[in-house]
């Protein structure tokens, strides 16, 4: 599996994750180059699963971690929301009502 790859299947929660965090950890984050872009639909779909329970809330404050900590992730597009999610210390603990807030306003 390669970083593109792995990046993909980390931040969509795909099936392979465990392995994809494995390549992850093992290579660096390519500063010069972004391997992955945060879209709106996949940040959507997340946040629903994290509602529905399918994802629990602290793998999705570490997700928002490594994607906030990584180079080659561009979410640009959702910086103020990966730093939400990733920094409850500033920004309160997360919990489902703040997730169904975020998910309405990036829904709109």
């Amino acid at each position: 599996m390669n970083i593109q790859k792995a990046l993909a299947e980390f931040i969509t929660f795909g099936e392979q994750r465990d392995e994809a965090i494995s390549v992850i950890v093992s290579g660096s984050a390519d500063s010069n180059k972004t391997h992955y872009t945060l879209s709106t639909a996949v940040l959507i779909d997340v946040l629903k699963r994290c509602l529905s329970n399918e994802i629990d809330l602290d793998d999705l404050e570490l997700w928002a971690n490594v994607i906030e900590s990584r180079d080659d992730i561009d979410c640009s597009e959702h910086d103020g929301v990966i730093y939400a999610l990733s920094n409850s210390e500033q920004m309160g603990e997360l919990n489902h009502e703040k997730l169904a807030q975020i998910l309405k306003l990036i829904a709109k």
